[in-house]
């Protein structure tokens, strides 16, 4: 497998978990298994999570990370 097939599969197996992720936690709060409150808390221990393991962040990798989920949260 080539790098960039490589780094393709790797790109496409975190978005997918990602979706399947973020899917999961609006289904349970659509069928009331989870409060708004509860889905803002799933999110913001996934930011400190986040916050935890961004060291450096040379790239912006984590920071981006972060800003995602707050925009979730704020969807909430």
């Amino acid at each position: 497998m080539s790098s960039e097939s490589t780094r393709l599969t790797s790109e496409a197996i975190t978005l997918s978990a990602a979706a399947v992720l973020n899917a999961l936690i609006s289904v349970l709060g659509n069928k009331g298994l989870l409060s708004a409150d509860e889905e803002r808390e799933v999110y913001q221990a996934a930011a400190e999570l986040i916050d935890a393991a961004s060291g450096d962040d040379e790239d912006g990798t984590y920071e981006l990370a972060r800003e995602l989920i707050e925009l979730r949260m704020a969807d909430i």
